[in-house]
């Protein structure tokens, strides 16, 4: 059995020239990466784009990294910093976000039709709920609930308290409570 090694030695392999030592960075962080530019997105596709973007800048980079053991909050708050720019460019120029997610490939085939029209409303419903959250609460809601992160985890990769985790996640939750109530009393 092979012992996983840490971050701070992939990095220091890859920095060295090592292709397949970033390889294994990329597998183990894209999660997350994509994850950090959804928050900000709320569109896969793009959180996707974003978050290859972010690996390259972190490959042409990554001797600028002073403690190799923080690659992940590193690279998480590269793909952070992405995201917002695209958004704001974005905005710049006139383009509406709209979420669409790629979700007919993994969701599970409904037993009707009329099954899977409910069920795609609801997932509708949610997706533009969370969009109205802001992304500061956004960011830890989709850490917590869609990479399925810990408190800690979060904690880590945002380099901010439990404390601030937890009230995020309160707030955010009720945030998203009251757009859901919005988009239900909508249609």
């Amino acid at each position: 059995m092979t012992e996983r090694v840490d971050d701070a030695e992939l990095v220091a392999r890859a920095e060295r020239g090592e292709r397949a030592a970033f390889e294994e960075l990329v597998l183990r962080h894209y999660e997350v990466v994509v994850a950090a530019a959804y928050s900000v997105l709320g569109d896969m596709d793009s959180a996707r784009d974003c978050a290859q973007e972010s690996f390259l800048e972190a490959a042409e980079t990554l001797e600028k990294l002073r403690e190799k053991a923080k690659f992940s909050p590193w690279i998480y708050g590269i793909s952070r910093r992405k995201a917002i720019y695209l958004l704001r460019r974005q905005k710049l120029h006139g383009e509406a976000i709209k979420a669409k997610t790629d979700e007919h490939r993994s969701q599970e085939i409904a037993n009707t039709p009329a099954e899977q029209l409910s069920k795609n409303e609801k997932l509708e419903s949610i997706r533009r709920a969370l969009n109205e959250v802001p992304w500061i609460y956004r960011e830890v809601l989709t850490l917590k609930y869609i990479d399925s992160r810990s408190h800690d985890e979060i904690a880590q990769l945002l380099d901010i308290s439990l404390a601030a985790v937890d009230k995020r996640l309160m707030r955010g939750k009720a945030m998203l409570r009251e757009s859901l109530k919005r988009w239900q009393a909508d249609e």
